[in-house]
């Protein structure tokens, strides 16, 4: 930025902020993206750094948009981020239109509990992200949000997820809020600058500064005495300092000491009154339009204000002129005030009756004159209630286009206000389910206490059970499982009166719902009981029953055979994937993989991910791909559950959620030989007693175990262990379904020098797998008792458990069996017969990945007499699945961008797999991939794997 542009009286000594914003505009620049937070109290001068940053942007060659926070549209659906990127939308390509998802309000099914509607707040932030990184395409684009404290909860929303993925685009996002105003935005500002990015707080201007400012206004005959009282006046405010100065002109005395004791006096609080003033003085014509001004926001036509203050043409302009020559009208399009605190002044001195009154007849105005039914909530959300009942059916038809653009928040405020109108009695109950049924989608626990409402004024049992089971859902939404237990129990009290298939449902969240709860768990499991025989014969219809059936069976144990068919009998039923049915598609998926049927569920999984992503659905897409790192994992693919689990995590910390994301990333680091790492992951992760109710904290418990046994810490490994066994058992579930934790414990048991406890541990396991029937487990179970078992007897059940999975998908675990037949061959004496299982183990845990395994087996077959061979880190057989996928396709043509949104990544993790690619391949860059990959596939083709799964 230039030196005339660091003089201007709006940027004096702002240059360290002005340097800060060039050099992340540079950045920018060069593809790397930035967010600057600049935060300060009113009138502090943070609306000029960010007019000086956007003039700068386009001194570049950068596409530069802007958006300010406006009060009146708080409460509205995406307000903000319409104005902001609409504009940008008229030249953009068919492309960058597809992503609009969030500025117009498709159709959608708007059912209760339906996909659409749960889903829609995710999917929406998924294509907005993808509708900036279009727009940037063609060149560097900076975004800038003023006054931010005053954003729709559902823009802020937005915000935080873009800046959370915004280094790999060539994006600056500034955005500007109002220090200790949080309201409306969500906190955004807080986020922002947790973030990681830069925060600029520009401080008040030096009493010189000062000085500059009022004899700008005043002249240079302003004396020291009156600038130094301005000064304290303001406490050097920049704003304030201005509109002080114009006061003091207004007043017409002489710019010396004289007028230097009654500024003394003054603080920042008489500038509202000066500007109070100064308005009055321009007539009741600007009085009046200034106050509709206020009312209908910035940016208003001069049409919609005349007629809010009831002025004709003629002197609706001739008003708009005069507040302009007077400084409190801005010259932008639209009539906008120069500083939202003239705005704020003005509507201070606004009885609140008024107030009220001219918000419905605004509110009127624009519906007459076909504006959008979240602009006419707006209104209608200050407007006094009065019995309307058009102001009930504007508010519930904003409700539903804001639930179509993903803003939950918006549809309750408007519902709220919906009900104190209040509408018709007849109405009540319909305003009632709409509030609730919005309230379920919201990102906050709360009390539902319009669904609870409902349930209290409906009179008819089938409406009562219908409101009892969404109310269900939604408490199960937000762990409170037990009152989400009590309502549907209440409701099955009047079982003879209802419909089977409600029945059915109810009792489908009382068991799929309260599984994960395990100090409910025995009472579910008591619950299913009554349904496995009916499932069995095909008496079941809704799939979602089915699945929820699937995974009792499964991890209570009761057989693997019996859990798989129910889970492939769910299957069966397209709507669990069309519609998506209370995730019951990720529950049979878990089912089939707890009960070893690795291949239906990667098969099952396939069709999942890809209907995710084409819905541009990240919590589906995370569930799922958390659930293909757990299958990929069983099955030995440390590749590709390395980089499932990393999407998953990826998209996870966006959407502000990481426990389940981190699962099962935690045991490939451990095959992959980073245990610190792992524990590194783990070690945020808060475990306390009421956390470990639930069953997804009980297995990380467990894999936390694994992990301080991996890292030398025996005991208290052991004890995390033990515990979440216990836990589990209490609560009738099998850990050693979810968790392979057996080996782990009876390995460190033996040690200690514990080898009693370390067998019978074994044993227990290997009884246990042997009823379940799953020959995964088997194997595994045949293999830990085997290593810890003495004499030929021990030899025996390694042998047996190299034999078992030697036929099954899971070859990380054959090739663990392999190791422990060696070991155990080596250990009896036997050195030459034991390199042969060792050899091929080694080969084989090189093959998968596994640092830990093959460093074991190598270290054994050295312990035999063998000299193996260390494995390869260059070539194009060092290529994970992940960076053979991406370089195949940016050898193809494609784009970061195009390969991110292909593949549901972040272009920064496309950037990171290229650059992984390109140091092992030992080229320079995307122009040598096309030769280089040709000899990748022929390396993959000698490592066995098939050019599908490569490409996965």
């Amino acid at each position: 930025m230039d030196g005339n542009e660091r003089v201007s009286a709006a940027l004096l000594e702002r240059g360290a902020e002005i340097d800060a914003l060039s050099e992340l505009l540079d950045r920018v620049g060069e593809g790397r993206g930035s967010v600057v937070l600049v935060e300060g109290p009113a009138g502090i001068g943070k609306s000029s750094l960010l007019d000086a940053c956007a003039q700068a942007a386009r001194r570049r060659g950068m596409t530069s948009l802007l958006v300010r926070g406006d009060e009146l549209v708080m409460e509205s659906s995406f307000a903000a981020v319409r104005e902001l990127l609409w504009p940008q939308l008229r030249t953009a390509g068919p492309g960058a239109l597809e992503g609009a998802a969030g500025l117009a309000a498709p159709v959608f099914d708007a059912r209760p509990g339906a996909t659409g509607e749960r889903d829609r707040a995710s999917v929406v932030l998924h294509g907005l992200y993808w509708l900036v990184a279009d727009l940037a395409e063609p060149g560097p684009l900076a975004l800038l949000v003023d006054d931010a404290h005053w954003l729709d909860a559902a823009s802020a929303r937005f915000l935080v997820y873009l800046a959370r993925r915004i280094d790999s685009l060539p994006v600056l996002l500034a955005v500007v809020a109002r220090t200790g105003d949080r309201s409306g935005s969500g906190a955004l500002a807080a986020t922002l600058g947790g973030l990681g990015g830069s925060v600029l707080r520009p401080a008040p201007l030096s009493e010189d500064a000062s000085a500059q400012v009022i004899r700008g206004v005043l002249g240079p005959r302003a004396d020291e005495d009156l600038c130094r009282s301005c000064h304290e006046a303001t406490r050097g405010n920049p704003f304030y300092l201005r509109e002080l100065a114009a006061a003091l002109r207004a007043e017409g005395g002489r710019p010396t000491v004289e007028l230097a004791g009654s500024v003394r006096a003054l603080g920042a609080g008489s500038i509202a009154s000066s500007v109070l003033v100064r308005l009055a003085r321009l007539g009741s014509d600007c009085e009046r339009l200034a106050e509709a001004v206020t009312v209908l926001g910035p940016g208003s036509s001069l049409r919609h204000a005349a007629a809010l203050a009831s002025l004709d043409r003629d002197r609706a302009t001739a008003a708009a002129d005069r507040l302009h020559t007077a400084e409190l009208v801005s010259a932008q399009e639209g009539l906008s005030f120069v500083h939202p605190i003239v705005s704020e002044a003005i509507s201070s001195q606004l009885p609140p009756a008024r107030r009220a009154a001219l918000h419905g007849q605004a509110a009127h105005l624009l519906a007459a004159d076909g504006a959008s039914a979240d602009r006419v909530a707006a209104h209608l959300l200050f407007a006094a209630p009065f019995g309307d009942e058009r102001t009930v059916q504007a508010l519930r038809l904003a409700a539903r286009d804001a639930l179509a653009r993903g803003a939950p928040e918006a549809a309750v405020s408007y519902l709220r206000r919906a009900l104190e109108e209040p509408p018709e009695r007849d109405a009540r109950l319909d305003v009632l389910l709409e509030l609730g049924r919005a309230e379920a989608l919201l990102p906050v626990a709360h009390d539902f206490a319009a669904l609870r409402e409902a349930l209290e004024l409906a009179t008819d049992p089938a409406g009562r059970a219908q409101i009892s089971l969404e109310l269900a859902l939604a408490l199960f939404g937000v762990f409170r499982s037990g009152e989400g237990r009590e309502v549907a129990d209440a409701a099955l009290e009047h079982e003879q009166d209802l419909d089977p298939s409600v029945v059915e449902s109810l009792e489908q969240v009382l068991i799929g719902g309260g599984i994960d709860d395990l100090t409910a768990a025995p009472g579910v499991v008591r619950r299913a009981e009554r349904y496995f025989e009916r499932a069995t014969r095909g008496e079941i219809s809704d799939p979602r029953m089915i699945s929820a059936l699937a995974i009792v069976a499964a991890v209570t144990g009761r057989s693997a055979g019996e859990a798989a068919a129910l889970a492939e009998q769910a299957l069966r039923d397209e709507r669990l994937l069309h519609e998506w049915l209370d995730d019951g598609y990720v529950t049979v998926t878990c089912a089939l993989c707890w009960t070893d049927h690795l291949e239906q569920a990667e098969a099952a999984l396939g069709p999942g991910l890809e209907e995710a992503q084409r819905r541009g659905s990240t919590p589906m897409f995370v569930q799922l791909a958390v659930m293909r790192a757990e299958t990929a994992l069983r099955a030995g693919d440390l590749d590709l559950a390395e980089d499932y689990s990393l999407r998953g995590l990826e998209l996870g910390r966006e959407l502000g959620a990481d426990r389940f994301p981190t699962l099962w990333l935690p045991i490939v680091l451990l095959e992959r030989g980073r245990a610190g790492e792992a524990a590194d992951l783990l070690a945020p992760l808060a475990l306390s007693d009421a956390e470990l109710g639930l069953s997804i904290n009980v297995i990380l418990l467990a894999h936390r175990g694994r992990v301080r046994i991996a890292t030398g810490d025996l005991e208290r490994g052991l004890a995390d262990l033990f515990d979440a066994d216990r836990r589990m058992t209490a609560a009738r579930w099998h850990l050693s379904i979810l968790v392979d934790w057996v080996p782990t414990a009876t390995t460190a048991l033996a040690q200690l020098g514990r080898h009693h406890e370390a067998r019978r541990l074994a044993h227990r396991e290997l009884d246990s797998a042997l009823a379940f029937g799953a020959e995964r487990r088997k194997g595994v179970a045949l293999s830990a008792a085997g290593a810890v078992e003495p004499g030929a007897d021990g030899l025996a059940l390694l042998r047996d458990a190299v034999s078992v999975l030697e036929h099954t998908p899971a070859k990380l675990e054959h090739a663990r069996a392999l190791v422990n037949l060696g070991a155990g061959l080596r250990a009896r004496g036997a050195h030459e017969e034991a390199r042969g299982p060792l050899s091929q183990a080694f080969d084989l845990a090189h093959r998968l990945g596994s640092s830990a395994l093959g460093d074991r087996a190598r270290a054994e077959l050295v312990a035999s007499g063998a000299r193996p061979r260390r494995a390869r880190l260059k070539g194009p057989d060092a290529l994970t699945p992940a960076e053979l996928r991406t370089a195949r396709m940016a050898a193809g043509g494609l784009s970061n961008r195009e390969i991110a949104q292909a593949l549901f990544v972040s272009a920064k993790t496309v950037e990171t797999q290229l650059s992984h690619a390109y140091a092992k391949l030992g080229i320079a860059g995307r122009s040598e991939l096309a030769s280089s990959l040709s000899a990748a596939a022929a390396a993959n083709s000698r490592r066995g794997a098939s050019p599908a799964r490569a490409a996965r």
